[in-house]
């Protein structure tokens, strides 16, 4: 990976960037109510399903999908058999249908770092389903405009495990004080800072932006 030294950004080298949420807009609460009244899981049931912050020693069956674990039939199977209407495709349509349009506001941002000599990258927790809408060209076309793209189920690695944010560190090249992690997770923003990385917890494009100008003053202007 041939760049230049970013100058205007003193000890940082990458600035990674979260995808759904931060990149992608996200309609996790819309699907979610879609699965209870047209489907019948219950609410109890989806968010055990759904649960993603690796927190616990036993992992939900998303969890085990975006570390590459499990298939998408065995993800989409799970989802079915929790439903009282069983319709496998109807299922699929609504684990597809989190995911949303680019923001390009943040694309923008990135587009300007990158022109400056740093490094944009993605690190995305996220499963092969969504893998398969996202790496559409023609519906996501910015995402191809990142030095590299770290997807969890790809990796083996998840958020905010500290083996994600190393291994992202060691495939750059870079130390890993050198890394930024931009993401809307405080989560995954504390498991960035417990391993070394400087993160920003992400709200808007605009509180982003000033943020990112804090990084011209050094490593201390992150957070």
């Amino acid at each position: 990976m041939s760049r230049m030294v970013p100058r205007h950004y003193p000890g940082t080298k990458a600035v990674v960037f979260d995808l759904g949420g931060v990149l992608v807009d996200l309609r996790t609460a819309e699907a979610r109510q879609d699965l209870i009244t047209r489907y019948g899981i219950s609410p109890e049931r989806f968010d055990r399903l759904t649960r993603s912050c690796f927190t616990s020693s036993r992992r939900s069956i998303t969890e085990r999908a975006m570390i590459g674990k499990i298939s998408t039939p065995e993800y989409l199977t799970a989802f079915c058999r929790a439903c009282s209407r069983r319709e496998l495709e109807g299922i699929r349509n609504n684990r597809l249908s989190v995911i949303g349009s680019e923001k390009a506001d943040v694309f923008e941002i990135a587009h300007q770092l990158r022109e400056e000599g740093v490094t944009c990258c993605i690190l995305s927790n996220t499963i092969a389903l969504h893998w398969e809408r996202l790496s559409s060209k023609r519906h996501y076309p910015f995402l191809n405009s990142f030095d590299h793209i770290f997807a969890s189920h790809v990796i083996g690695r998840a958020k905010p495990r500290a083996n994600a944010f190393s291994f992202v560190a060691n495939a750059l090249g870079v130390r890993m004080s050198e890394c930024v992690l931009v993401d809307d997770s405080p989560t995954n923003v504390n498991g960035a800072r417990a391993a070394g990385w400087r993160s920003i917890l992400f709200t808007d494009a605009d509180n982003l932006r000033r943020k990112i100008m804090r990084l011209r003053r050094g490593p201390a202007g992150a957070g």
